[in-house]
């Protein structure tokens, strides 16, 4: 039984705080003391143990289980994704929230085929606009249709200046490429020696579209070359997708968020 004590001041300062007498003070003690007494201790969590957040994180024991695939993908897909699965495991990336949410921005972004971005000849005018802004907005409807038609020129005036690119042929050379579109030498760069290959990237550009050396890129860019220990531990698909859709964009909240999300439901999740 535990005693609780406390001294004449603190006594009194209880009384006057809640205008009682002496009489009333001990009868309330007394009455707090035998429902107490009587109630079932509530579960403390142990220090292994923490409640879950609202928002689909939790900081208790880290989340296993397995990815399955049940979108309709084909089989080069599917050999890419497990792919993917697998790199990410070696990575130690093995929440399965984590996954679906990198697999669902790669899904958006080459639907699990690592290619080259292409011509933007038959995008409207008013698309292109939107997606580049004012690299654009001193072209005419006239100027810009000339300019799209011709794919090297049109990535050489967009991507002019993109992740240290220095104009000339630098746009077109390192336009988006692999899994999550890799743009910018300096992009090229910085993941080809975060994936061992020295300068290796920047010389032979088109590497990046190896589903290997794609998937080692995507990993590295998604984790900015940190321990998989750093990301929320996520319990939502939804939420994973839109986290590593701002990762992808670069922040901010726009469709890219949406369009992510929208390819959570081709995986289902095995919770160990």
């Amino acid at each position: 039984m535990r005693k609780l004590l406390i001294t004449e001041e603190e006594k009194s300062h209880i009384k006057k705080l809640h205008n009682i007498n002496e009489q009333s003070f001990i009868e309330k003690a007394l009455a707090l003391s035998i429902k107490k007494m009587f109630e079932k201790p509530s579960k403390t969590p142990s220090s292994s143990e923490e409640k879950p957040s609202e928002t689909g994180t939790t900081k208790s024991s880290p989340v296993n289980g397995d990815v399955k695939i049940v979108g309709n993908f084909d089989s080069e897909q599917q050999k890419n994704i497990n792919f993917l699965i697998d790199k990410m495991n070696e990575a130690g990336i093995t929440n399965p929230y984590t996954q679906v949410g990198i697999l669902s921005v790669i899904n958006k972004e080459c639907n699990f085929k690592p290619k080259s971005e292409v011509s933007y000849a038959t995008t409207a005018n008013s698309r292109i606009r939107k997606i580049f802004g004012k690299r654009v907005a001193g072209y005419s409807d006239s100027e810009l249709n000339a300019l799209k038609s011709d794919m090297r020129k049109f990535f050489n005036v967009v991507y002019a200046k993109t992740v240290g690119n220095q104009g000339g042929d630098d746009g077109f050379t390192y336009r988006g490429r692999g899994f999550n579109q890799l743009t910018g030498i300096k992009n090229y760069e910085k993941y080809s020696r975060m994936i061992g290959m020295g300068d290796e990237l920047v010389k032979n550009p088109d590497l990046v579209n190896d589903p290997e050396i794609a998937a080692k890129i995507a990993i590295a860019f998604f984790t900015k070359g940190k321990s998989a220990s750093t990301f929320p531990n996520f319990t939502d698909k939804k939420e994973a997708a839109e986290y590593f859709a701002d990762i992808n964009a670069g922040g901010g909240t726009s469709s890219h968020r949406a369009n992510a999300v929208a390819k959570v439901d081709n995986f289902e999740i095995n919770v160990a």
